[in-house]
C-alpha cells in the first residue's frame, strides 16, 4: 500500500489544481412556442403571430409559423411572449427572462433593412435592451421581407459580465426567420 501512496498522492495533486473551465454560470432555455403581438398605436388593434415548435426540436418542422403582416407607415407596440409547451401547464418563460433581464437581448434584424424599424423600449438593470417591449414602425411603401428574431443568453463568464446590449457573446436560445408582408 505503501509504494501507491506517492501516486495517489500525485493524482489528488494534479486534480485538485485543475482550472476551472469557463462556462457561463446558467443555462439556456427550452422555448417551444414565441409569439409576437403588434399593436397598432393609432386604433389599439392587436395581431398575433407565432412559432411553435411543441417538441422543441430543431430537426423536426414547427406546428405553425406565421407570416407578419402590416400596414404600411404604421406605428406598432410589440410585445413579445415566450413558452415552453413541454410542461403542464405551458412555462411562460417571459417570466423568467424578464427577472433575468440582465443576461437576456432580444435582436430584430429586417431585410430589407428598410421594410421596419425595431426600437426596444424595456431596459435592464444596467440600462441595456431587453426586447420583451418594443415599437416598430414599418415602411411607408408595401413591401416583403424577412425578420429574424434571435434571443441572446448573455450570463456572466468567471465573474465577468458578457451582456453589452449587442448581439455578440453569450449563446442563443432563439433563432427563427419570419416571413413579412406591409401592405
Amino acid at each position: 500500500m505503501k509504494k501507491y501512496l506517492p501516486i495517489l498522492c500525485a493524482v489528488l495533486l494534479f486534480t485538485s489544481c485543475k482550472k476551472d473551465e469557463l462556462e457561463p454560470t446558467d443555462d439556456n432555455e427550452l422555448v417551444t412556442r414565441v409569439q409576437l403581438t403588434f399593436t397598432d398605436v393609432t386604433s389599439k388593434a392587436s395581431l398575433t403571430y407565432t412559432f411553435q415548435d411543441k417538441d422543441g426540436d430543431p430537426n423536426t418542422a414547427p406546428e405553425k409559423f406565421d407570416k407578419i403582416v402590416l400596414k404600411k407607415g404604421a406605428t406598432y407596440t410589440l410585445s413579445v411572449g415566450v413558452y415552453d409547451d413541454t410542461k403542464s401547464p405551458a412555462e411562460d418563460i417571459s417570466e423568467e427572462i424578464e427577472e433575468e433581464s440582465d443576461v437576456h437581448l432580444f435582436v430584430f434584424k429586417t431585410t430589407p433593412a428598410s421594410l421596419f424599424t425595431t426600437t426596444i423600449l424595456d431596459k435592464d438593470n444596467n440600462g441595456l435592451p431587453v426586447g420583451l417591449s418594443s415599437s416598430v414602425v414599418t415602411s411607408a411603401s408595401a413591401g416583403t421581407g424577412k425578420l429574424n428574431l434571435l434571443l441572446k443568453h448573455q450570463p456572466e463568464l468567471n465573474g465577468v459580465k458578457v451582456k453589452t446590449g449587442q448581439e455578440a457573446g453569450g449563446s442563443t436560445d432563439i433563432d427563427l426567420l419570419f416571413d413579412v408582408e406591409i401592405n
